[in-house]
């Protein structure tokens, strides 16, 4: 194809290839301007406006339209389908960022499960038994798929900190196998790990397809960016082999560290071929303390998040597929037997949709009397200011969709990340809700008690707030500022003013440093602690221990401290006032967020923080 012209477009060079053809860099000779064009495979060629009708007939790969509205279909004579995608005329080939991602499907394809009054599958049904209406208008069928067709199927699997628990993440992948391995020959499967980071995509070669145990991912540190991974996944499944396209999610968690919103994943989800198959793998209580919430659930960190039960149903249904929510090995294999059995039992439509800017109604009929119809009912976007943005490798645009934080985001002269919070805007990400507030003075948290009560620890008597960079080895600072009371006639260890800095936060637990004091803060006394979630307990490090407030010229109380941490490779060592209190060694959480708590009848301000990663 190099150095061949058709039309006016000379072939300069190949740029890419997928499972939808070939991608070549171009010069339209005409406009003197560079463009991209795609080949396709000889199946593909026949012109879409007759329809391609029966089994194996294609993939529906003449995109027009891809990528914007300019783009245009060549069809060969060569037995070839060029076709060209032209670029507006702000973007370059070498530019890393795709256009904005709403619909680039031009072949629209419905998976349409049929079943009896018992609820088994019918099989053997024609193309002639249905009929597929958008918007209550009949479309011809220009693609039709019969059960057990080859399957396209990517796999996420969360594999953060959380799926050490239990080793959740091993017994997932130990009943992967039948889903992995499929019912046809020719089924494209590929892996796509995720924390909050999205991994590099697996696709799996034959041998790994017959000998699963080969086709792994390993564990990594971090957290849930789920709403990222299922968006750079739906991006993947663009170059989809076969027309009939599912996508299976595994995790333990919720979304909590995502650019994107859900209502935006929703969008991509509706403008996309695959159907969303959900699986929250979670132990029954946490499955119990979800199902009693309503639409959001606030994490120990104080931000509010979307239930998982709830959001993760609005995306099956809006892709046509279910969602589960098993809470033993057991029951996830049966999960994963049936999420096969339906993706392989369904018949496959497609069609040319008219327009594909916006959202339309989907409604499939069958003439046969007495039987079920499960398939998706919208497709299409309308996505306008909430559209996504992807990179070239199928990312989420950072530039495009920032992290509130992120703006405070620096590099040291030894290129480390810092990230500095004065707190004098609201809008930067952290929890801005009764108890956790930003006031002029600072970052404000407070928490009251019945009187009488008397707290001795962190453990379900206190407030957290974190936000920011993920971490691993950082040193981080902040100055807090309280009136430090203690309780009268109470020893050390029974502090009603308790506040401190809460670091590695993730979704195991937390560590704190923690300072009380008395005498308006002449006398402190500190401790560390680390708490558990999944043990429900808390572990003292360093019991409570008496420390000697440095005094400030002109001074007659001392209110503020400066507290420091750094925890480098499982050492922690944490300072007051430029005072090293403790050094210790402690592996149990090695990565997580930076934040603030009180416990016990608290206010404390919080100024200044500033961590930097370790080099």
């Amino acid at each position: 194809m190099v150095g061949t012209t058709i039309s006016h477009y000379k072939v300069i060079e190949k740029i890419g290839q997928g499972g939808m053809g070939e991608v070549y860099r171009a010069e339209d000779t005409n406009l003197s301007r560079e463009v991209a064009i795609k080949v396709l495979p000889e199946q593909f060629t026949q012109d879409p406006s007759g329809g391609l009708l029966g089994r194996g007939s294609g993939t529906g790969s003449a995109m027009r339209n891809y990528g914007n509205a300019r783009g245009k279909e060549i069809f060969s004579s060569l037995a070839w389908c060029l076709v060209l995608l032209l670029m507006s005329s702000g973007l370059a080939l070498a530019q890393p960022e795709v256009p904005v991602f709403k619909v680039s499907i031009n072949l629209q394809s419905v998976a349409v499960r049929v079943t009896d009054r018992q609820g088994n599958d019918v099989h053997g049904l024609s193309a002639d038994d249905f009929t597929l209406l958008e918007n209550g208008r009949p479309q011809k069928i220009a693609f039709f798929g019969v059960e057990y067709e080859p399957l396209s199927l990517t796999i996420l699997i969360d594999s953060s900190t959380s799926m050490q628990s239990g080793g959740k993440l091993d017994r997932a992948q130990g009943v992967l196998g039948p889903l992995i391995r499929g019912n046809h020959p020719e089924d494209e499967v590929s892996l796509l790990p995720f924390t909050d980071q999205v991994g590099r995509i697996q696709p799996l070669t034959g041998a790994q397809h017959l000998d699963t145990p080969r086709a792994k991912v390993a564990l990594r540190s971090g957290g849930t960016a789920l709403y990222d991974a299922l968006a750079s996944a739906l991006c993947h499944m663009r170059s989809a082999r076969h027309p009939r396209q599912a996508i299976v999610v595994i995790t333990d968690g919720a979304d909590q560290h995502s650019r994107l919103r859900l209502e935006q994943l929703i969008e991509l989800a509706r403008s996309s071929n695959p159907q969303i198959f959900m699986i929250g793998f979670y132990d029954q209580n946490e499955y119990k303390v979800y199902r009693q919430r309503s639409e959001t659930v606030t994490l120990v960190s104080g931000h509010e998040i979307d239930n998982p039960l709830i959001a993760f149903r609005r995306l099956a249904e809006e892709s046509g597929a279910e969602s589960f929510f098993p809470t033993s090995d057991r029951d996830l294999k049966v999960v994963l037997d049936r999420i096969s059995a339906i993706v392989q039992a369904q018949y496959t439509l497609a069609y040319y949709p008219p327009s594909v800017d916006r959202v339309r109604t989907i409604k499939v009929e069958v003439k046969r009397r007495g039987v079920k119809i499960e398939a998706r009912r919208q497709v299409g976007s309308d996505a306008g200011d909430g559209a996504v943005r992807l990179t070239a490798s199928c990312e989420v645009s950072a530039n495009e969709h920032p992290y509130p934080w992120e703006s405070r985001v620096s590099q040291s002269p030894s290129k480390t990340t810092v990230y500095r919070e004065d707190f004098s805007d609201p809008q930067s990400g952290w929890p801005n809700r009764a108890g956790s507030t930003y006031r002029p003075e600072g970052y404000v948290m407070s928490r009251s008690v019945s009187p009488g009560t008397i707290s001795t620890g962190p453990v379900g008597e206190g407030r957290i707030a974190a936000y920011g960079p993920w971490w691993e080895g950082f040193r981080a600072s902040v100055l807090v500022d309280s009136d430090w009371r203690q309780t009268r006639g109470a020893g050390t260890g029974l502090h009603a003013t308790t506040a401190g800095m809460v670091f590695h936060l993730n979704e195991g637990g937390y560590y704190a440093l923690l300072l009380s004091g008395a005498d308006r803060g002449k006398t402190m006394a500190f401790k560390i602690v680390r708490n558990v979630f999944w043990e429900g307990r808390e572990y003292v490090i360093t019991p409570w221990t008496e420390i000697i407030a440095p005094s400030m010229p002109g001074q007659t109380e001392r209110t503020q401290h400066k507290i420091t941490v750094e925890s480098d490779q499982g050492l922690i060592r944490v300072a007051v006032d430029g005072q090293l209190l403790e050094s210790f060694r402690d592996d149990t959480f090695t990565d997580g967020l930076v934040g603030f708590g009180v416990f016990g009848n608290s206010r404390a301000i919080f100024r200044d923080l500033v961590v930097e990663g370790l080099p």
